[in-house]
């Protein structure tokens, strides 16, 4: 079978809806969206489970001034705040053994985690090298003047954080994390953690596409969508068409294409799915900006057995105890140790959800559920159960992003490595020219966006900024006719 389109769309996730959405409201709607998954959001993924919806990939509007994500959903009221999770009241810190930690000795080290990730955006334009290092330097300064707890305690504390820092930025080690670049990426002012309420991410979706506030002016994107569609070749060598092949055997041809799909696809298939292959400035970018894997775990409880206002158990690892561990449990149950916290969900009152980041978060994806529930119902019992009626959970449900051929992984960093090659998100969203002024291959998705890459409200800006690239292009070209 084969298709001709004006502009193929590759990806219905943000960035896609949102180019597709633009293209819409332009007039522009000869276009066609090829969708790997059998549902759209790409790393948006909300799911029924508990007593409401959980979201499996994106989960917090990050911000307001300057965020299209808030900009799109407050106007209809559908956005809460947590404050607890900016509490450090509200965070329990226990040992792996069950040691209960001093309200007063965590909520210090909290509060010097928050005040250095706080004050580094300025402060880190001077620094060369890793972000890990930056930030021991800073503890250690403030840990000196006022030592909160013993030495030991104090570096346990820090691997607990680094961990925290990895969830942010989604790298393996905060030695990856280039201290320099990280200045490149803008935080929205206000609210740093809305969320959804009782709707789930997804929501987002029916902005784009203008079902809220009005179903009935609801734009078509849906029914241009073509899903299950492997994208497996884009041959754009004949300077005309480009053609666009599926794994089912399905070709499309079309003048523009639109990429959304994530880094990890690309670091994984470029070579193999660009005929010819990617000029070699674009090769660069693949090769040198980063994408690591974080994944959550979402334990049901048949009843809440945890205090009403917690906002998270935080688990440290004694050296002593993780040997102990591996001695009794086996090195096969290591991904254990890098769990370092469980949250309470937002309108989920018996719910709980563990974070996982880096390498263990890819080892425990090729693990079976069973394993994955055993393991997380024993680390609740071992580093709770003395203090709490610790009940066994009913069932659980997880996020595999990096085994997922799909995605390959959550979010974009920029890494040391980034910073020797000198490349950055903005190298990856340059679009291929035909004839000098052509755009015949565009990137758009969240690892294209110089400031705000790894977030949902980038994804959405790029879409939007290669919807208008199109646009601009062909107003461009009618008014030469």
């Amino acid at each position: 079978m084969s298709k001709r389109t004006k502009t193929i769309i590759i990806g219905a996730g943000a960035a896609g809806i949102a180019a597709a959405s633009k293209l819409l409201q332009k007039g522009m709607n000869d276009f066609v969206i090829l969708e790997a998954n059998d549902r759209i959001g790409g790393r948006v993924h909300t799911l029924n489970f508990g007593e409401n919806v959980v979201d499996l990939g994106a989960q917090w509007v990050h911000g307001e001034s300057g965020n299209v994500v808030f900009e799109l959903a407050s106007k209809h009221n559908l956005l809460g705040s947590l404050p607890n999770l900016l509490d450090p009241t509200k965070y329990n810190f226990v040992t792996s053994k069950g040691e209960i930690i001093p309200k007063d000795e965590s909520n210090e080290a909290l509060t010097i985690y928050f005040n250095i990730t706080k004050n580094a955006q300025e402060e880190l334009k001077e620094e060369t090298g890793t972000f890990g290092n930056y930030f021991i330097k800073e503890y250690y300064k403030i840990f000196n003047e006022k030592s909160f707890a013993s030495r030991a305690r104090a570096a346990e504390y820090l691997s607990w954080m680094e961990k925290m820092e990895n969830s942010i930025e989604c790298s393996d080690s905060w030695f990856d994390i280039s201290a320099k670049r990280l200045t490149e990426y803008w935080e929205c002012e206000g609210d740093p953690l809305l969320n959804w309420k009782e709707r789930g991410y997804k929501t987002l979706f029916d902005l784009l596409l203008k079902k809220i506030p009005n179903a009935e002016e609801r734009l078509p994107v849906t029914e241009r969508i073509e899903f299950e569609k492997v994208v497996t070749t884009i041959n754009y060598s004949s300077g005309e068409d480009v053609m666009v092949t599926t794994r089912d055997g399905c070709e499309y041809f079309a003048s523009h294409v639109i990429f959304t799909g994530s880094l990890g696809v690309l670091k994984e298939k470029h070579s193999t799915m660009f005929v010819p292959p990617l000029p070699q400035k674009k090769q660069r970018v693949i090769k040198g900006l980063n994408i690591g894997t974080a994944n959550k775990v979402f334990l049901e409880f048949p009843h809440r057995w945890w205090p009403e206002d917690t906002a998270s158990f935080d688990i440290i690892w004694p050296e002593e105890d993780k040997k102990e561990f591996l001695k009794t449990y086996g090195q096969s149950n290591e991904w254990l140790c890098d769990v370092f916290s469980l949250f309470t969900v937002v309108y989920q009152p018996n719910l709980l959800c563990a974070w996982i980041v880096g390498k263990n978060a890819r080892y425990m994806e090729t693990l079976s559920d069973v394993d994955v529930f055993d393991g997380l119902y024993l680390l609740l019992k071992r580093s709770l159960g003395k203090h709490y009626d610790v009940v066994k959970p009913t069932k659980i449900l997880r996020s595999k992003w990096h085994t997922d051929e799909h995605f390959r992984g959550s979010y974009t960093f920029q890494s040391t490595i980034s910073e020797q090659m000198d490349v950055r998100p903005r190298d990856l969203a340059e679009p291929i020219m035909m004839d000098g002024n052509k755009p015949v291959i565009l990137f758009a998705g969240e690892a294209t966006h110089d400031h705000y890459y790894s977030t949902v409200h980038g994804a959405v800006e790029t879409g939007f900024r290669e919807a208008d690239r199109l646009i601009d292009f062909e107003r461009r070209l009618n008014s030469h006719l």
